[in-house]
């Protein structure tokens, strides 16, 4: 199981989110991800961390992502991998269509951010009635794709024909794989090819169906592989759909096992930490930093008055904490705000 926890500015555009994953019994934060605007809601800086399985105390940098604008909606990438302790770095520009659309992507690799060789490239063709602009791409760089950077499942809303992918041998262009999107009538994704350059030609390696219920919905989608020959159906995905009423409480159901109270919020000084629970025993109380260290613990008590200090006794900084406390196989997480 995995839990993500999402900050937001002014604009409602995602800045940061930590997802948390349970191994065993134990939960920890395993990811984080922050983002960056300029004054025109632009994404223009990205950065991942991954933490330190050898302490769980410590954010790792993995990568991160820069976007340079220019005129009309045009933008360069610029990244950086830590990859096996080593550095990558990537450069990525872009050609577009009449409608700005980014039609070629040609990306560049350095080990020393010096000297650059080609990378890969990738071509993309539209749908001829995909209305989509270069301020929709961008405008979807800001709102979704920093939300959705963990996952791995990227749907753009916009209409794609085919993406082909190439990569560069040392002297030409060899292909590599492409992704082909079939439609129906009403402009909805009905069929998706994965497929690989074999001996020279293009062979589907995975296909996914997409099918809808009367009221347009998706219902369900299902994978298939080929192998002999034939296909054989691999993976499944049903959606459930209902309707409510701003009346109902959706979040409504079984009481958690473990809960957590903090006041008073935000704090200066001191904050109260209480822990509820249906079983018998004392949690384990953590505070955490925004980077996800730790800072303070408590083992003694479900009701605790943390005094702002790290287990060293000096003063934590203004900013957001999160509180975690575990029993037995439960766990609970609560977000609190320090201001001096």
């Amino acid at each position: 199981m995995s839990h993500s926890y999402y900050e937001y500015n002014a604009a409602g555009l995602v800045t940061s989110f930590i997802m948390d994953l349970n191994f065993g019994t134990q939960t920890i934060p395993f990811a984080r991800f922050e983002s960056v605007y300029d004054a025109q809601n632009r994404v223009v800086r990205q950065d991942m961390y991954i933490i330190d399985f050898m302490d769980f105390e410590t954010w790792n940098h993995d990568m991160w992502y820069e976007y340079v604008y220019g005129p009309n909606n045009t933008f360069e990438v610029f990244s950086w991998e830590n990859e096996d302790g080593g550095d990558q770095y990537f450069h990525s520009t872009f050609t577009y269509d009449g409608s700005g659309r980014i039609t070629g992507e040609l990306s560049y690799i350095s080990m020393d951010n010096v000297n650059w060789t080609f990378d890969t490239k990738n071509e993309t063709s539209y749908h001829p009635q995909d209305n989509s602009t270069g301020a929709d791409f961008i405008e979807y760089l800001a709102n979704a794709y920093s939300s959705t950077f963990l996952l791995m499942e990227w749907n753009i809303p916009i209409l794609i024909n085919s993406s082909t992918s190439y990569f560069w041998n040392g002297e030409i262009w060899i292909p590599d794989y492409r992704t082909v999107w079939e439609y129906d009538g009403s402009l909805r994704r009905i069929r998706q090819d994965e497929d690989e350059w074999l001996t020279n030609q293009w062979v589907t390696q995975d296909k996914t169906f997409f099918n809808y219920d009367a009221n347009g919905n998706m219902e369900y989608t299902i994978m298939q592989y080929g192998i002999a020959g034939t296909w054989e159906n691999d993976t499944k995905i049903e959606y459930f759909w209902g309707s409510f009423t701003s009346s109902e409480d959706l979040v409504q159901g079984v009481s958690p096992a473990l809960q957590i109270k903090a006041w008073p919020m935000p704090f200066t000084e001191s904050l109260n930490i209480s822990t509820s629970a249906k079983s018998v025993g004392t949690p384990q109380i953590s505070i955490y930093n925004s980077r996800g260290q730790l800072v303070r613990e408590f083992t003694d008590s479900d009701k605790v008055i943390w005094d702002g200090k790290d287990s060293q006794g000096r003063d934590s900084a203004n900013g957001i904490y999160f509180i975690r406390a575990k029993q037995d196989k439960a766990s609970a997480v609560s977000k609190v705000i320090r201001v001096k």
